[in-house]
C-alpha cells in the first residue's frame, strides 16, 4: 500500500471515531420500549413470584364463605290455590263429617288415624314431598280442608305430580296464614308468613335440596315460629 493511501485510511478512521463519540451508543431507552432488557424482566419475575407466594388468609376466606352461605337466597314459589273464605270447621262439624264416612267411623278411635287426626287438626302448616290422590285424602279430610277440596285439584296436574314425586318440587299448605316470602338459608328453607283470620293457601316451589325430608322453617314476619308437620304418607 502506498504512503498516500495509508494516510487517507488513517484520516477516515479518525473521522468515523469522532462521529461515533459525538452521537454516542444507540439509545437503550428507545430499545427497551420494544423489548424489555434483562433487568426489567428480572424485576417483573420477582413481583409475580411474590404475588404467587403471598400467604392466603384462611380465616378471612372461611369467614367470607360462611357469610355467603348464611346470606338467604330467594326461592321462587307459586300459590296454586288461594281460598280466602276457608275456615276450619268446628269440632262438632268435623266429628259429623268423619262419622258419616265409613272409612273413619270406627278407625278414628285408635291409631294410626287417631294420631293422624292430632297431626293434621292441630297444625296450621303441612308440608309435602310426595303426591298421590289417595294419600292427599287423609290430610284433606283430617285437617278440615274437605270443605274446600274442589279448589285444590288444579294444583295437581300431571307435570306437578311427577315433579313432587321425583323430589324436584315441594308443597306446603298454609291454614289461616299467607306466605310473604321464601328463601334458602345455609341448609334449610325459611318461609315467612303472616297470620290471617280466614283462608288457606297451597304453595309449591322447586327444591334446591336433595334431602329425603323437607328442611322447612316457618316464621311470622315478627320472627315467631310456626310449627310445620309433614303430610307425606309413611
Amino acid at each position: 500500500m502506498s504512503q498516500k493511501n495509508f494516510k487517507r485510511l488513517q484520516q477516515l478512521g479518525v473521522t468515523m471515531l469522532g462521529a461515533y463519540m459525538i452521537t454516542g451508543c444507540p439509545s437503550k431507552t428507545a430499545n427497551s420500549v420494544m423489548l424489555p432488557d434483562s433487568s426489567t424482566l428480572s424485576q417483573r419475575s420477582v413481583v409475580q413470584e411474590a404475588v404467587a407466594q403471598a400467604p392466603i388468609d384462611e380465616a378471612t376466606v372461611a369467614q367470607s364463605l360462611e357469610q355467603s352461605a348464611a346470606t338467604p337466597a330467594a326461592v321462587p314459589f307459586e300459590v296454586c290455590a288461594n281460598v280466602d273464605r276457608w275456615q276450619r270447621p268446628s269440632e262438632a262439624e268435623q266429628a259429623k263429617q268423619m262419622g258419616g264416612d265409613a272409612r273413619y267411623a270406627e278407625a278414628l278411635s285408635g291409631d294410626p288415624l287417631k294420631s293422624a287426626v292430632n297431626q293434621f287438626w292441630d297444625h296450621q302448616v303441612i308440608s309435602f314431598t310426595t303426591y298421590g290422590l289417595s294419600a292427599r285424602l287423609e290430610p284433606i279430610n283430617l285437617s278440615g280442608v274437605w270443605t274446600v277440596a274442589d279448589d285444590l285439584w288444579d294444583c295437581y296436574g300431571e307435570e306437578a305430580a311427577i315433579a313432587i314425586n321425583a323430589g324436584d318440587r315441594a308443597e306446603t299448605w298454609l291454614l289461616n296464614h299467607r306466605i310473604t316470602g321464601l328463601a334458602w338459608q345455609e341448609d334449610h328453607y325459611v318461609m315467612t308468613v303472616e297470620p290471617a283470620d280466614t283462608g288457606m293457601q297451597v304453595v309449591q316451589f322447586d327444591r334446591v335440596d336433595e334431602l329425603a325430608s323437607l328442611p322447612l322453617e316457618v316464621i311470622t314476619e315478627s320472627g315467631e315460629p310456626v310449627e310445620a308437620v309433614s303430610g307425606d304418607w309413611q
